[in-house]
């Protein structure tokens, strides 16, 4: 299922649920990321910035000497963790947007651990979740000095913060990155996301408590009788049938936007679970269904703060909302169902407002 190369970004956002989900593992997502840079070697970490502690409970590339000697002394010196609190959370940073080049190659950080033992010349990362003392970090060392190339692997970091901000909410702490089953439906019960476990005939197995309340109003998802679920959707109803047809072999996620009540817009993505032969055979397959409303996306006082300061219209902050969840324009387009070309002319607007020029720039404006 997980090809070695290059990942592009859908496919790592999917690699992140699946493993928020169980489905693979959080080493799966880290080699499919470490492949998208020369010689990459991705790590996620988190730092107790009131100490000299340091743990990386994921790798990809690194050896255990290489983490042996991190840990037990580097990681002390490594003059970018310091700095890492003067980023904003959410944006894709490459090594020298941290701390200069001239200053790194002078470094012990850089000439007898960087260099001498990973081979690698810099590193692309994101802080994702950050408070008064702690830090989480998802980073990639690389042999790239190619600052363009590295620019464009920080924009696919940022792409991803506010997926893997989603999975990593409600963990602050040493040994975190297990997440069962439950475990997952709790933790998008944190942060407003409907989760349910779907089996043969739409049968519900389990949902969060968030999917309860969706499912209460009626739209866009509803619980028949017998504990078979319905979409408003057709579209998203019959990918949702075929994906528990025993025998489907398809296991591409789906992804849609419904509207349910009173307008409000959701993104519902189908994936299916992997199963062994024996348990399929048993008990038939399993799809998970996340329900995400596209619309609130952005916290109340944050939605005024680009009122105030940035005089954006109601429209441009639900464009913003949306771009800042993940959304791609076309899912936007759809959830305010206006079309791709307005969506267009209306970011460029919000652009010339907030005096950024990608939607990186925009994210990580967002993101502060």
């Amino acid at each position: 299922m997980f090809r070695t190369g290059t990942a592009n970004t859908e496919e790592l956002i999917y690699l992140i649920y699946g493993a928020a989900f169980g489905e693979c593992s959080w080493e799966d997502f880290l080699s499919r990321l470490a492949g998208t840079v020369p010689n990459g070697k991705s790590a996620l970490h988190y730092h107790d910035l009131a100490a000299p502690a340091s743990h990386v409970p994921y790798v990809s590339g690194f050896t255990a000497d290489d983490l042996d000697q991190f840990n037990n002394h580097f990681a002390a010196v490594n003059p970018w963790i310091p700095r890492t609190v003067l980023v904003p959370v959410g944006r894709g940073l490459c090594g020298e947007h941290i701390v200069s080049r001239e200053d790194l190659v002078k470094s012990e950080f850089y000439n007898d651990w960087l260099k001498r033992q990973t081979g690698c010349e810099t590193s692309v990362g994101v802080t994702i979740i950050r408070d008064a003392t702690r830090t989480f970090i998802l980073s990639t060392c690389t042999t790239s000095t190619d600052a363009e190339f590295n620019h464009h692997a920080a924009d696919q970091y940022t792409s991803l913060a506010p997926h893997l901000k989603r999975a990593f909410e409600f963990v602050r702490k040493r040994d975190v990155m297990t997440v069962e089953r439950q475990q997952g439906q709790s933790l998008l019960d944190s942060i407003g996301v409907g989760l349910m476990y779907v089996g043969e005939n739409l049968r519900v197995r389990s949902m969060n408590e968030h999917a309860q309340r969706i499912s209460a109003t009626g739209a866009p998802i509803r619980i028949a009788t017998g504990g078979r679920l319905t979409l408003s959707c057709p579209q998203t109803s019959a990918a949702l049938e075929a994906l528990t047809l025993r025998g489907c072999t398809d296991t591409r996620p789906h992804v849609s936007i419904v509207k349910g009540a009173g307008g409000t817009a959701y993104r519902i993505t189908l994936l299916k679970l992997n199963s062994d032969a024996f348990t399929e055979l048993l008990s038939g397959p399993t799809v998970a269904v996340v329900i995400e409303p596209t619309t609130s996306l952005l916290p109340e006082v944050r939605s005024r703060h680009l009122e105030d300061i940035y005089g954006l219209t109601p429209a441009e902050i639900r464009i913003a909302s949306g771009l800042a969840a993940g959304l791609s324009l076309r899912e936007i387009a759809l959830a305010n169902s206006v079309s791709y070309e307005t969506i267009r002319t209306q970011l460029k607007s919000i652009y010339s407002k907030t005096q950024v020029n990608s939607q990186a720039a925009l994210v990580s404006l967002l993101m502060r």
